[in-house]
Parts: structure tokens; sequence; C-alpha cells
């Protein structure tokens, strides 16, 4: 298998979205093993190619406890290829191999799985179907709450309750009814997170794809952050392929 370094970059539709997460006090820059200088544009690409089938892997950024690359795959062969990112991971080491003494193995740790879309599709779904069903509707709750107000007002008189006891009844009626709308308005907000989350796994990342002859396709993939990793050697399997990318990371404060 070669590999060859490549210079660019390459935009995202979502990327304003992949970078609103949240960050520690610290960034993890990654590149290359074995790459030259950084270009002008700060990123390298790594191209790789077995029996026919090419794949492209960059690294992107960090999005808050998870790590994106770029990636490109094209099936230059005569048969369909399955892409499946759930396939996909990488073994963290440690110490870096250039660090290591001349003839000292580097330990490598369990290897660390890609998330998969499809199951992280199936939770924003599922999500998605929480929030908002609790952004438009009552709660149990809530219709307690307005069933006990009314039996209230119907039996005011029989109970002989004052204007300062209705007065305060009513009062807190409002409070309640007050937060259960603001409750409602905090699932609506988490509902439109979720909604655009999910249109970025959908259209953004890798996805699961019987790849035809002749045809390529591009997404990000997504890995989980192992902070004190000094390296990353990213296997992206593609059927009997044996793709494989070392990466070095590093620690710098902002």
């Amino acid at each position: 298998m070669k590999t060859h370094y490549l210079l660019g970059r390459w935009a995202g539709p979502a990327l304003a979205l992949l970078l609103t997460a949240c960050a520690p006090s610290y960034y993890l820059t990654v590149r290359p093993s074995e790459a030259p200088d950084e270009g002008h544009d700060g990123h390298q690409r790594l191209l790789a190619e077995v029996d026919s089938v090419e794949m492209i892997l960059s690294y992107a950024h960090q999005r808050g406890q998870e790590l994106l690359f770029d990636a490109e795959v094209r099936n230059n062969s005569t048969r369909p290829i399955l892409v499946d990112p759930a396939q996909f991971y990488y073994y963290p080491a440690l110490t870096p191999a250039a660090a290591a003494p001349v003839g000292t193995p580097v330990v490598l740790q369990p290897r660390v799985a890609a998330v998969d879309p499809e199951g992280r599709l199936t939770q924003l779904a599922g999500t998605l179907s929480t929030e908002d069903r609790k952004a438009t509707g009552m709660s149990g709750w809530e219709w307690l709450t307005i069933a006990g107000n009314l039996s209230a007002d119907a039996t005011a008189k029989k109970r002989k309750e004052t204007e300062q006891q209705t007065y305060q009844r009513k009062l807190q009626y409002e409070k309640d009814m007050r937060e259960y709308d603001n409750s409602r308005a905090q699932h609506a907000e988490a509902a439109d997170r979720t909604a655009r989350e999910l249109d970025l796994w959908q259209f953004s990342l890798l996805r699961k794809a019987l790849l035809p002859p002749g045809e390529k396709v591009r997404g990000y993939l997504v890995f989980p952050v192992l902070d004190q990793t000094a390296q990353l050697r990213v296997s992206t399997p593609i059927g009997p392929r044996p793709f494989s990318f070392e990466f070095e990371q590093q620690q710098r404060p902002y």
C-alpha cells in the first residue's frame, strides 16, 4: 500500500456547526507522523490505494470530546465496495514512534472504535422525538394543576374561601403555569439543537454505503478523544482492503 501526502483544505458545508461544541482549556493538534511541514492552509492529507480503491484522510478539528477527520473513498475497481465507518478504529499509543528509543516497539493501547453514524442517528432521532413531544404537549402535572384550579374555583364558596386566599391561589396558579411554559420553551430549544445535530450527521458524516464502481463518497469520520494519546494509528478497513494511517497528537494551551 502506498501512502502519499497532499496539502490542501476541504470546505465542509456544516463547518460552523462542527465548531460550536465546547472545548477544554487546551486544544489538540493532530498531524501525520511522517509528513512534510504544514502547507499554507495547515492541512495535510494522506492518500492510500489498495486494489484500485483509494482513500484520502485528513485531520479536520476537535469538536468537544471527539476528533473529526475528512475522508473520501474512491472506488476505481470493477466491483461494488462496502464503506462502513462503524468498522473503523484507531490504536492509541502514549509515546510517539519518533520519541521511542531505536529498537523499542511502540506499545499500543486497546483500540478505539469510530462513532457509528447510524447508531448516533438513531439516538438523535429518539432524543428529537422526546424533546418535540415535551415542547408541544402537556405533562400530567400540568393537567393536575389545571384540574385542581378548576375544582378550587368551583368549590370556593362552599369552602368559604376569602378574597386574599383566592388571590394567593391564583398567584400560585399563574406561577405554576409560567413554569410549565418555560419548560416547554426549553424543550423547544433542545429540539432545535437536536434537529441541527441530526441534519449534520445525516448529510456531513461519512455514512454506511455500498459504493458502485467509478463512484466516490466523502464525509467526516468521528473518533472519541483520548487526551493523553501521542500517536493514533487509524485503521479504515474496506472489505478485505487494509487501509492504515498514522497521526501524532499533541496538547497545546490556548
